[in-house]
């Protein structure tokens, strides 16, 4: 390999591109979860600051964020998410540009950046390669409702607000097709671990 590479691992909700973050990492790969650090971006005292001039003193209580409260919030309008991404995205960008940094100087060659909001955002400019994990839309809404017991018109609300599909396939250098089960999810992700080593 010529090159350190910063892979992003990306899909909407209910895809299961967290289930492929498992497998890259039970092989060996270094994975960053961005849901991850945007928990622990929310304990960042200036970013928890930022967010109660933008959605009320009341979602920060006992120093953490109420997330269920902020969530309620952000989500309501395609305004209230942009305002939460524009807040919260300088510090999560810092600190996942600090992880793989660290990964590379610690001698990996590929590092996975997981995160649904990574295509059309600020992040999509790190990145040197892009993996989609898509399935079909039913099947989507199926796995949200009950990863988080949502209603099906939350799920298809939720869905609606992300980045759009056709925008994150048009960037993509792999699309996994997540409809069957997890050992073909598995043998597509080892099939791009190969072709990735190769370059």
């Amino acid at each position: 390999m010529n090159k350190k590479l910063t892979v992003a691992l990306t899909g909407q909700s209910g895809a299961g591109k967290s289930s492929l973050g498992r497998y890259f990492a039970s092989m060996g790969y270094t994975v960053i979860d961005c849901d991850e650090v945007a928990k622990d971006i929310h304990n960042n005292t200036d970013c928890q600051t930022e967010l109660c001039i933008a959605f009320g003193d009341d979602i920060v209580k006992d120093g953490a964020v109420d997330k269920p409260l902020l969530a309620k919030r952000a989500f309501a309008d395609a305004e209230s998410l942009d305002i939460l991404t524009s807040i919260t995205h300088p510090f999560i960008i810092k600190s996942i540009l600090e992880a793989t940094e660290k990964a590379f100087t610690d001698g990996e060659e590929i590092v996975i950046v997981d995160g649904a909001v990574i295509i059309g955002h600020e992040f999509e400019k790190y990145c040197d390669k892009f993996i989609v994990v898509t399935c079909d839309r039913e099947k989507q809404y199926e796995r949200l409702i009950a990863r988080d017991g949502i209603t099906r018109q939350q799920a298809v609300n939720r869905i609606a607000k992300q980045t759009k599909l056709e925008t994150m396939l048009s960037k993509a250098d792999f699309v996994v097709y997540n409809n069957g089960t997890l050992q073909e999810m598995e043998n597509q992700g080892a099939y791009i671990l190969r072709t990735l080593n190769k370059m």
